[in-house]
């Protein structure tokens, strides 16, 4: 089907963007759905300056074409920049009476009603016929802070991976997955693999991203252990899944987070995760069930679950194995796009041939 035909607009990161939104519309744009039914408008590239404002250049010069061929707008944001940057192509849809969906990534509530203009977010949530949360916590954060009513909760989307329990290894790998940067722990990660490497002297810590690598660096060097810590920096979609095969734990040990993409995906593959009790994640992750919880910012909190999930393997499997069935069950792909399409559907959108293919199994 060609892209005029279309009728929903996604406005969100193109195939350059190296964050949580980029991964999840990926995902989207891998399925049936996405061909009868989606277009995309990318509005960053964060691999410069220039190139940042120079996407968003372009975007703001094709939206006018863009939307006057759909019929909803379907919006990725998070907050501060992120929700400021949309805000024109917004107003613009609002004008020409499109049906708007502000899909709802930020990190915390701060970064979203608070470190965001207040003007800004309540234009955005007083101009959309939806609200997507990614978790009832975040379904409560927003009807907390706006008077909008229609939220609808939305889990990020993993791919189907086989929950088999990993060989034991002489090396044991922890894996980080994320952007570094302070609010998401990482330091503290690096500072956690100093304490472990004392009793686990072979274990090695890989964190796949970009962002501070210079200063992990600096820190894993002062620490002494810069031959246990590998810097991968940022890796394409296709590169972390082989990665996840090849590692032992996951910790992601956030300060503030959304529902982090990288922990679902490691509990897709089948890892037993290390997380923080912040954010959406509570939602997903149940302490002592499918995963296990220590304090941001405390080293020796990580180092501890670290040590204890190396000691104990038949807990990390037992782990591994809940949080494997846990997005199974709720976060599958196929089962989110379903949820998503019947959205598009409710705000007006008509089923195509592709999509009625796949809603009756063809």
């Amino acid at each position: 089907m060609a892209a005029s035909n279309r009728q929903v607009l996604v406005v969100a990161p193109g195939r350059n963007g190296r964050g949580g939104i980029d991964s999840v519309v990926r995902l989207h744009q891998s399925t049936r759905m996405w061909e009868g039914m989606c277009t995309i408008l990318s509005t960053y590239d964060d691999r410069s300056s220039l190139k940042k404002i120079w996407a968003a250049v372009k975007a703001y010069a094709h939206a006018p074409f863009a939307l006057l061929n759909v019929q909803i707008v379907h919006i990725h944001l998070a907050g501060q920049i992120s929700l400021l940057r949309k805000l024109p192509i917004l107003a613009l849809a609002n004008a020409l009476h499109k049906r708007v969906i502000l899909h709802i990534h930020a990190a915390s509530e701060e970064s979203l009603f608070q470190k965001t203009p207040g003007w800004a977010w309540r234009f955005a949530f007083s101009r959309a016929d939806r609200v997507i949360a990614l978790s009832s916590s975040w379904a409560e954060i927003i009807r907390r802070n706006t008077v909008h009513s229609n939220i609808v909760v939305l889990p990020n989307p993993v791919k189907s991976f086989s929950s088999a329990p990993r060989k034991a290894r002489l090396s044991p790998r922890v894996l980080y997955a994320g952007k570094l940067e302070s609010r998401k722990g990482y330091d503290a990660l690096i500072a956690a693999a100093a304490i472990v490497l004392r009793d686990f002297p072979k274990a090695e810590f890989w964190f796949a991203g970009h962002g501070e690598l210079k200063e992990a660096t600096e820190q894993a060097k002062l620490l002494g252990i810069s031959g246990q810590v590998r810097l991968l920096g940022w890796v394409s979609a296709d590169e972390l899944e082989r990665i996840y095969e090849q590692v032992d734990l996951f910790c992601l040990p956030s300060h503030n987070e959304g529902v982090p993409m990288s922990v679902l995906e490691a509990m897709s593959h089948g890892l037993p995760v290390i997380c923080t009790p912040v954010g959406g994640i509570p939602d997903v992750v149940k302490d002592g069930s499918n995963g296990m919880f220590v304090e941001p910012g405390n080293a020796g909190s990580i180092a501890s679950m670290i040590l204890r999930l190396l000691r104990e393997p038949e807990l990390a499997a037992s782990l591994a194995y809940a949080g494997h069935k846990t997005v199974q069950d709720s976060c599958k792909l196929e089962l989110v796009v379903n949820q998503l399409e019947a959205i598009y559907l409710d705000l007006g959108a008509t089923t195509s041939t592709v999509v009625a293919e796949v809603l009756h199994g063809v």
